[in-house]
């Protein structure tokens, strides 16, 4: 068994350095030719919309949300490089012409413009992270019988970048950047503070695998109810922008004890 084991790693230890043999070989020998032909702005088959700003080693997108890839070209293939490398099969290169094959499996038709009025659209302000400006709070008030429980929860973003992808209208992969949350959370028990505390994402990794964990954020955390025993929220770790998430449920105790348990 453990004979089977090793020879199966060796095999896959062959396998990923003989990709990134073939990776490096495409970047030093990439045809530069190419590269220049390919600079400058590329419009949709329609002739109007811009799709991409070609300049030097980099390809800019329009959009506000669209981070840039680094890109070369290596025979009939375009490599473009951000969190992930992917390689598209060019099916026709010429001055003004660019076709290729998106991850689809679709044909796309570029076509060049001379027309530099839409330059400006790839240099707008472009935000650090597409859920900069999500900061919100909200003050909710509990009433359970004689006991009164004043709840206030405060999400803002960190420093912390989590990158996910999406895909342009040409079927071609672009990352989007987002920062991860944090939640402060502060629940009073008539007069009594009995929780105040800041959560992270890290706090609720028992409940979420570990691969998800890394490309998701804290997305929220909500008030939920209100009883005898306590105050419940739920902290929603999820993919950004997704429905994609798990939830974990936070008592507060009367006596500011916490215990969570996934829901």
């Amino acid at each position: 068994m453990k004979i089977k084991l090793l020879y199966f790693l060796s095999v896959l230890f062959l396998v990923a350095c003989g990709y990134q043999n073939d990776v490096r070989k495409s970047l030093e020998n990439e045809d530069k030719d190419a590269k220049q032909m390919l600079q400058g702005i590329w419009l949709g088959e329609d002739e109007e919309t811009p799709v991409w700003f070609v300049k030097n080693d980099s390809i800019l997108f329009p959009d506000t949300t669209s981070m840039s890839a680094k890109f070369w070209i290596y025979k009939d293939s375009l490599y473009l490089e951000s969190s992930h490398l992917v390689r598209y099969k060019i099916v026709k290169q010429a001055e003004h012409l660019f076709k290729f094959i998106n991850q689809m499996g679709e044909e796309v038709k570029l076509i060049k413009s001379e027309d530099l009025s839409a330059k400006p659209s790839f240099y707008k302000n472009r935000s650090y992270a597409l859920n900069i400006l999500r900061i919100y709070d909200t003050d909710t008030v509990g009433i359970v019988g004689d006991v009164r429980y004043e709840c206030s929860i405060h999400i803002e973003p960190t420093s912390d970048r989590i990158i996910k992808s999406n895909y342009t209208d040409e079927g071609v992969e672009v990352d989007n950047l987002y920062l991860d949350n944090i939640a402060r959370v502060k629940v009073r028990l008539g007069s009594v503070e009995v929780l105040s505390r800041e959560f992270h994402k890290s706090d609720f990794s028992k409940f979420v695998p570990f691969e998800f964990m890394s490309h998701s954020i804290l997305r929220d955390v909500v008030y939920s109810h209100a009883d005898s025993i306590g105050a419940y929220f739920d902290a929603i770790v999820g993919i950004p922008d997704a429905s994609t998430c798990y939830v974990v449920e936070m008592k507060v105790w009367r006596n500011g004890k916490l215990s969570m348990r996934l829901r």
